[in-house]
């Protein structure tokens, strides 16, 4: 049984020597991926998206499911960031690279991971500003 090949385009790789085929049947192998920034991108939005679930209605959903997802932010935008950072460093030197989606899930963990810990501090000076 062969594995037919991917259209072109269908993800961006390049040829590796230590991938090429070394014996009978290997050349029907498809060669190494490219990571493209797909997951940076969708961990990204997951996270800002989860700021918004404390607004979610309260007759429909129960509060710890309205809650819980805070706790997931910055995990989910560190995991954006570092995704995006390493499907920045794949692309690197092949030709015409579609680089938008790693970048905009850098953005937008480095916003999911940067604005709560901002809130921390600042509610962490508010309460000393207070009590001092």
């Amino acid at each position: 049984m062969s594995i037919p090949d991917p259209p072109l385009g269908a993800y961006d790789s390049q040829p590796d020597a230590a991938c090429a085929p070394s014996g009978p049947g290997d050349e029907d192998l498809p060669g190494p991926r490219t990571r493209t920034g797909t997951f940076s991108l969708t961990a990204g939005a997951l996270a800002m998206a989860m700021g918004g679930c404390p607004w979610l209605p309260a007759a429909v959903f129960p509060e710890w499911l309205r809650y819980f997802p805070l706790y997931l932010i910055v995990p989910m935008g560190i995991c954006a960031l570092v995704s995006g950072i390493g499907a920045l460093r794949d692309m690197r030197g092949l030709p015409d690279p579609a680089r938008g989606r790693a970048r905009a899930g850098i953005a937008l963990g480095a916003v999911a991971v940067i604005v709560p810990v901002g809130v921390v501090v600042w509610g962490i000076w508010v309460l000393n500003s207070i009590h001092g």
